[in-house]
This record gives C-alpha cells, sequence and structure tokens, in this order.
C-alpha cells in the first residue's frame, strides 16, 4: 500500500471511532467514577476549558469536597481519565464540541488526568487540600 493510502485509510478509521464513540455502550471498571455530564448550569468551585487539545489551567487548586466542571472548546471529541495515586478513579464519557463533565473531588491529594483519546497530549493536574 502506498504511503499516501496508508493515511488515507488512518484517517478514516479515525473518523469512524470516534463517530461510532457515542453509539456504543460503555462499562467500567468498579473503580472508576464516571462523574456527570451535564446540561443544565450547576454550581462548581472549577472550570477548565479543553482548547487546541491542552487544558486551560493546566493545574487547579480547591478544597475536598469541591467540584471541577471541564468544558470541551474544541471540535473534537475527547474523554477525560484521571486518577489519585493509589486511590479514586474518573472517567469521563465522550464529550463532544460543548459538552461538559463534573466530577466532585472527596479525597486530598493531586490527581493527575489526560485525554485518553488523545494520549501525546499534555494532561492537567487537580490538587485537592
Amino acid at each position: 500500500m502506498r504511503p499516501k493510502n496508508l493515511v488515507l485509510l488512518l484517517m478514516l478509521v479515525s473518523i469512524l471511532t470516534l463517530s461510532f464513540s457515542g453509539c456504543v455502550e460503555r462499562t467500567q471498571d468498579s473503580d472508576v467514577d464516571s462523574g456527570d455530564v451535564v446540561s443544565e448550569p450547576i454550581e462548581v468551585d472549577a472550570v477548565i476549558y479543553i482548547s487546541e487539545y491542552e487544558f486551560h489551567p493546566y493545574i487547579a487548586t480547591i478544597s475536598s469536597g469541591d467540584t471541577v466542571q471541564w468544558v470541551n472548546n474544541d471540535s473534537v471529541a475527547f474523554i477525560i481519565k484521571g486518577n489519585l495515586v493509589g486511590g479514586d478513579s474518573f472517567q469521563s464519557p465522550t464529550l463532544r464540541k460543548g459538552d461538559t463533565f463534573v466530577y466532585t473531588f472527596d479525597d486530598a491529594g493531586t490527581y493527575k488526568y489526560e485525554l485518553v483519546t488523545h494520549p501525546w497530549t499534555k494532561g492537567g493536574q487537580i490538587v485537592v487540600e
């Protein structure tokens, strides 16, 4: 197969994967909390925007019991996954442009999270005091 055809094939597979990612029922491990996708405004303690494959701000410091909201401002769909080392984990469903995801952090520590669908991008951190 010629390199040009291979690139086109890979692009097509990527597009189809993202297109159908919301059509398949996902099961989750018992140690992963899915948080909530919200359609109505709710009160949150911190907002993190996804723009140009990056989190803004990269690091957020909050208190135990605070709720964080992620907002996807990119035209690409993302899944966010994060965890506290040796502790809680969370994962969003597929977030398309304009979708939001909220998660309440109860345990103190540093949570690292990333875009599962784009693992080469820089992840973010939530510091819970």
